[in-house]
């Protein structure tokens, strides 16, 4: 009887161990797609991931991030508030739901989970970057330059927060401050900026 309970155990054990290894092979193959920008493909792998590990936080907001490059922002807030739910300080899952709802314009919303990102891990410039532009939606300027600048000090060469920093400085009214910001931008490789200097710095 004995022999035979530990016979069955061992096969158990064996079998998740498996499909541990399987999970894990397949959230691999997930994110290298992701990277190649086939992101309806990366989905199907992390759904195989989450057959087997339902409530894995960093596979729930990988597939969230591809849904939400393909533009199906609720779905992928669906995956990101799932994946709070499993893990409640897994930052990079409020910071990604603060951005899709960025993108549906619920700017409110939005900050409260970059807030909460931001307070798990204050020195993510990216996370100050984005909620800047919360700030700039919700027509916070001085909030928003505060944010850009602090996404500056934390990463000098954070060219994009310097291009996002010109724009509340403009409406403020401090036009050779956004212009020196445009440059700056333009200095480290931001192409986008050249069509602000044109326009708003002759």
């Amino acid at each position: 009887m004995n022999k035979l309970l530990l016979s069955i155990l061992f096969l158990l054990v064996s079998f998740s161990v498996q499909a541990q290894k399987s999970a894990k092979e397949y959230f691999i193959s997930g994110n290298e797609k992701f990277n190649t920008g086939k992101y309806a493909e990366a989905i199907k792998d992390y759904d195989q991931v989450l057959k087997q590990e339902p409530k894995h936080a960093p596979t729930l907001t990988n597939r969230g991030i591809a849904k939400d490059r393909l533009q199906e922002y609720r779905e992928a807030i669906e995956d990101f508030t799932r994946a709070i739910a499993a893990d409640p300080k897994y930052t990079e899952a409020y910071l990604s739901r603060g951005l899709s709802k960025y993108n549906l314009k619920d700017y409110r919303s939005a900050l409260l989970d970059f807030n909460k990102g931001i307070e798990l891990d204050p020195k993510d410039a990216k996370a100050h970057n984005n909620r800047g532009l919360v700030r700039y939606g919700l027509k916070d300027y001085s909030g928003a330059i505060t944010d850009y600048s602090k996404a500056i000090s934390l990463n000098p060469k954070y060219e994009e927060a310097f291009y996002n920093r010109g724009a509340p400085k403009y409406n403020l009214g401090d036009k050779a401050g956004a212009c020196a910001d445009w440059t700056k931008a333009k200095s480290l490789g931001l192409k986008e900026a050249d069509a602000y200097l044109k326009k708003y710095c002759k």
